[in-house]
């Protein structure tokens, strides 16, 4: 406390100036990690949204028990996240035929949610439907 008076203990102004500086410098630095951050974790809410609706379209086609509702499912679908981005999911068509009098097939669903182009989710299952075959005819 040399050469100050009692009532001028702290920091001086210069001190307070250099440390907002450097606290400036290291926010300056964190800022891309934080933009990237918010970035990925949009990027993966729309992944989840998207697993969540492909897991949905299976349980529905689970329920069907049918070739209709597995035809439902493979169907092109457009959804949006909680962002407001638009999603499609869709699967190939396989065959699955309705045979009445025969016990039954399991059928293999593939389905694919995809935004612009990008590959965001895939789901394969397989669905057991009574009365069907899994290819031909009757």
């Amino acid at each position: 406390m040399r050469g100050r008076s009692a009532g001028a203990a702290g920091f001086s102004l210069v001190e307070v100036v250099i440390a907002m500086f450097i606290l400036g410098i290291i926010a300056i630095a964190l800022l891309p990690g934080l933009v990237n951050g918010i970035r990925y974790s949009s990027e993966q809410s729309t992944v989840a949204t998207a697993t969540r609706q492909l897991n949905a379209i299976v349980e529905e086609a689970r329920q069907a028990h049918s070739c209709a509702g597995i035809a439902a499912a493979r169907a092109t679908q457009t959804f949006t996240d909680g962002a407001g981005r638009d999603f499609t999911t869709e699967g190939p068509s396989s065959p699955c035929t309705p045979c009445p009098g025969v016990s039954g097939a399991t059928i293999s669903l593939n389905l694919t949610a995809t935004q612009n182009s990008r590959t965001l989710a895939t789901v394969s299952a397989l669905i057991y439907v009574p009365g069907a075959k899994a290819a031909g005819t009757c």
